[in-house]
């Protein structure tokens, strides 16, 4: 036994002080080169410098750097097995950090480099640390190795288990840069935002990534960029006060005036929102535009329907809209939505995708304590649980501007209507009712928004005790 661990360990025993800084300086040179060395498409940029691009400069700390296969003739190809992970800050906020890297990946069982991700995974939800994970598997199969040929605990890449991502309190975020699949795809598809590059593909070399990501991006530079407005816009923590993210926050690119009771969707999207921050999950040019965003330094999640643009929702609004009230719910972010729309289409709403994701989003902001928003710019419906805002689905505010029409009764008509048949032709009656919270202007709208917001805002989290008493109370009047 002696003689075996002599035989295995000789070559580092005499070494001096010198030589032995010298080797952990060759080791670092050898990671940088190996970062390097490869062909890219374009907008494509390295693992590290993905990295290098996402967390504050000077940040990064990483975990595991010289870690590398435990089978003896791969060790020299597989810097870190192909999964760099690390602590790091992204706008001051701590967060971990997962890349992978796909050729060195393409060498190794990894089962060193999961080791690693398992356990950053289990401290970022013991830590209550935001996750970040930047995707890029291969799409080669991994060599065949002799197990007797590698060593780690007694010969064998034991496991440790990784915590399941659903116990998080922490936004999850995944930037896919080339393959996600397999496992890896299963824990990208579980992230509160799923952020893909051209270049990434999905459960087989032919999955495009529109088919599954939240947002498609250009390129390396820009997926990342969305990625780092996406954490910055999410409250820090979840039992403080919701309070704005900016003392100066930019204000509006447009001003909308009274006569502007048509106005696009991207006219109350420049008018509403302040002028830097936002996240876009769909065009300003479609029916339906969702988002995260930021009203005078207040984060908010966002559906805005109407302009010249006004149609029934379809299913993959819904899935946009359950996303965004999610976030809401998951992370206590004040929803807003402004309402001129068709109702449902009738297309889509039988089908059960469009009813699991009207379920989700129906459930989320009914779960929600964070403040909830909906004004009627044109048609609206705000009895029921209707997803934009209704009386069912728990919103605090039921505006409406002077060119709302609002349906005054519940039919099963409401779910998607004829143009010729609007709703009704005023919104006084449903003022009347009480229905309506308040009218307001087009020009006022970010003003009252923003007043509501510091008014009810910072009520979050409110004790579910509490929260049944009051909802029993109200039932029994």
């Amino acid at each position: 036994m002696n003689t075996r661990r002599e035989r295995h360990f000789s070559p580092e025993k005499n070494l001096s002080m010198a030589e032995r800084i010298e080797r952990v300086e060759q080791e670092r040179a050898h990671i940088d080169a190996f970062d390097r060395d490869r062909d890219l498409k374009p907008s494509q940029l390295t693992p590290r410098e993905r990295i290098a691009a996402l967390v504050d400069d000077d940040s990064f700390l990483e975990i595991g750097a010289f870690a590398k296969s435990q089978h003896r003739d791969a060790a020299e190809d597989t810097p870190a097995d192909g999964v760099i992970t690390g602590y790091a800050e992204v706008g001051g906020r701590r967060v971990v950090v997962l890349a992978e890297d796909p050729v060195a990946l393409a060498r190794t069982d990894a089962q060193v480099g999961k080791n690693k991700r398992n356990r950053m995974i289990s401290s970022a939800i013991y830590r209550r640390l935001p996750l970040i994970y930047l995707a890029d598997g291969t799409a080669e199969e991994s060599p065949e190795f002799d197990m007797h040929s590698g060593y780690l605990l007694g010969r064998v890449a034991d496991q440790a288990p990784a915590r399941d991502v659903a116990e998080r309190e922490a936004p999850f975020v995944t930037v896919a840069c080339g393959l996600c699949a397999g496992q890896n795809g299963s824990l990208a598809v579980r992230s509160d935002l799923l952020v893909a590059t051209v270049h990434a593909r999905f459960g087989a070399l032919d999955g495009a990534p529109d088919s599954v990501a939240d947002v498609v991006m250009e390129s390396d530079a820009e997926a990342i960029a969305a990625a780092q407005r996406f954490l910055g816009t999410l409250p820090e923590e979840l039992d403080t006060p919701l309070e704005p993210l900016t003392h100066n926050p930019a204000g509006p690119s447009n001003i909308l005036l009274d006569e502007y009771m048509d106005a696009t969707l991207e006219e109350q999207f420049e008018s509403i929102f302040d002028g830097e921050g936002s996240l876009l999950l769909s065009d300003l040019d479609t029916a339906c535009v969702v988002g995260l965003g930021r009203i005078e330094g207040f984060p908010v999640v966002f559906a805005l329907t109407g302009g010249e643009s006004r149609s029934a929702l379809t299913t993959v609004d819904m899935k946009r809209i359950a996303k965004a009230a999610s976030w809401s719910a998951d992370y206590q972010i004040p929803f807003i939505s402004t309402q001129n729309t068709l109702g449902y289409d009738p297309a889509d709403a039988a089908t059960p995708e469009f009813m699991h994701a009207a379920a989700r989003a129906v459930e989320s902001l009914r779960g929600s304590h964070a403040a909830k928003i909906t004004i009627v710019t044109g048609w609206g419906y705000l009895l029921g649980d209707f997803v934009l805002g209704g009386l069912g689905t728990g919103f605090d505010m039921l505006w409406c501007w002077p060119s709302g029409r609002i349906g005054v009764t519940e039919s099963p008509g409401y779910l998607a209507r004829d143009p010729e048949s609007p709703p009704a032709d005023d919104p006084w009656e449903a003022a009347d009712l009480g229905i309506v919270s308040e009218m307001i202007t087009p020009a006022d709208t970010r003003e009252w928004l923003a007043k509501a917001l510091r008014l009810i805002g910072p009520g979050r989290a409110l004790p579910a005790a509490h929260y049944d008493r009051g909802q029993q109370i109200h039932d029994m009047t």
